[in-house]
């Protein structure tokens, strides 16, 4: 639904919007949800720090840059208004403002750059100086290639200089240290919230107060003056959209509770912004989730509600299957009753196989262009985590996960404190490992194939017998 308002003349595809979420968790999953519906439109995110500031840590490289990035983006002259999703708690912590932070800037193929200048440009701008890239934020030097993981990017990317000059650039995978493609640009958020100059002064009182085992005063440490609220950096122009509202409100007042246990309670109101009647009072949209139904309704500030104006009804997208032949029962039972059906995958190689394991439905993968106009099932590759069945409209988008009922597993039933998941680092030839859909295999090691005109790192796992999977 919102999709559609964001892209709807009618609605708001000439706005710039700001979506706001209860939490980061919700905020991540509607973000990754309206880049599958809005296709190739760019949606960012503005998590929260990841750090409160009395922890003395600095948030990690890639929020950094996803939050400067946001932000910036409602000042760019781009070709489509600007869309993002923050969660409230976000909003609710105050920013340096912009003058105190450090400069991002832009390399390009053919560009003439010193590349110690660029080296020295990217320490001020927060990025760590190490041996072999692994991690967002971080930069290597080696002759005259230069690798960077950029605080916005899902991979590495290898520079190689002719003297001054970039003569090329590829995206490579940390991994395998294997090639995944040429570039031709490359965008380098800062990393760090604060300029060199406070983030070192910040550091040595920081390192002081340990030694002496005092408490530090933030005020001494951080030009509190010059933070202000994310929301008021938000031009008037950007249309304020509240979802799941009535969790907002909660939200907060649980964040605030946290934060004053850690912090005196004046640092914690230069720190913190109470931003709920502020998001409140500039909604231009406010959308909540009654027990019966989803409701759409204008904000007080906008206009009144139509007197008898019925909700958006539509149903959770979950079935009682139990495996692809169940599935495929119940995808044919929406088909019969006259719905589009779209089943949404995580991966491509999870829709091939599924395609392949259902004999009663012609059902087609879609790499691009539109789902048919007739009932029919079409699988697709979008990261959605709920979907919906809309009596109304005769369309149901279920993602993979809803489609077979599993039993939870053992890492979602335990503890916070002892969930985890390997990184590929660790990871060993010979090791036995467990695949979350396919069972204990032999990790074989990393392969880099091209499947669907996309090149990608794979994972080359080996089964009892001659199964494989990558």
């Amino acid at each position: 639904m919102l999709a559609a308002i964001l892209e709807d003349d009618l609605g708001l595809a000439d706005r710039p919007a700001l979506i706001v979420t209860p939490d980061d968790r919700s905020a991540r999953d509607l973000t990754s949800a309206l880049r599958a519906y809005l296709g190739g439109r760019k949606v960012r995110s503005y998590p929260s720090r990841g750090t409160g500031y009395a922890s003395q840590v600095s948030p990690p490289p890639h929020l950094t840059g996803l939050r400067i990035d946001a932000l910036d983006s409602f000042g760019r002259d781009e070709d489509r208004p600007s869309i993002v999703v923050a969660s409230a708690i976000a909003l609710a912590e105050a920013v340096p403002d912009a003058s105190l932070r450090p400069a991002g800037f832009e390399l390009t193929v053919g560009a003439e750059h010193d590349p110690a200048v660029v080296a020295a440009d990217l320490v001020a701008a927060g990025y760590e100086r190490v041996d072999q890239v692994t991690e967002r934020g971080q930069f290597a030097v080696r002759g005259g290639i230069l690798d960077i993981f950029a605080a916005t990017e899902d991979r590495a990317a290898r520079i190689e200089f002719f003297g001054d000059e970039i003569e090329s650039m590829r995206w490579f995978s940390t991994f395998t240290q294997r090639s995944l493609g040429k570039a031709e640009s490359l965008a380098l958020a800062p990393a760090a919230e604060l300029d060199a100059d406070h983030r070192d002064l910040a550091a040595l009182a920081f390192a002081e107060a340990r030694e002496d085992g005092t408490d530090v005063d933030l005020a001494e440490v951080l030009p509190l003056e010059h933070f202000r609220a994310p929301l008021d950096l938000i031009p008037e122009s950007a249309a304020v959209i509240l979802t799941a509202a009535e969790e907002i409100e909660p939200a907060l007042r649980d964040h605030w509770e946290d934060v004053t246990t850690a912090m005196h309670a004046d640092d914690a109101e230069h720190l913190y912004e109470d931003v709920a009647g502020p998001l409140a009072a500039r909604a231009a949209l406010t959308v909540s989730r009654p027990v019966d139904a989803e409701t759409i309704a204008p904000s007080a500030g906008d206009a009144a509600e139509a007197p008898g104006e019925p909700p958006m009804r539509a149903m959770a997208a979950e079935t009682p299957a139990r495996n692809l032949v169940e599935a495929e029962a119940e995808l044919k039972k929406l088909v019969d009753a006259g719905y589009r059906t779209v089943v949404a995958f995580d991966s491509r190689g999870e829709a091939e196989r599924a395609r392949y394991g259902f004999d009663r439905t012609d059902a087609k993968i879609l790499d691009e262009g539109r789902v048919p106009e007739r009932p029919a099932v079409t699988l697709v590759e979008a990261r959605i985590a709920e979907g919906f069945v809309s009596p109304a409209t005769r369309i149901a988008v279920v993602p993979f996960r809803r489609l077979l009922h599993r039993r939870r597993r053992a890492d979602e039933q335990a503890p916070e404190a002892v969930r985890g998941r390997l990184t590929f680092s660790e990871l060993r030839v010979g090791d036995h490992v467990v695949h979350e859909d396919h069972g204990v295999a032999r990790f074989a090691g990393f392969e880099t194939r091209e499947v669907g005109g996309i090149t990608r790192d794979y994972l080359y796992l080996e089964y009892k017998g001659e199964d494989r999977v990558y």
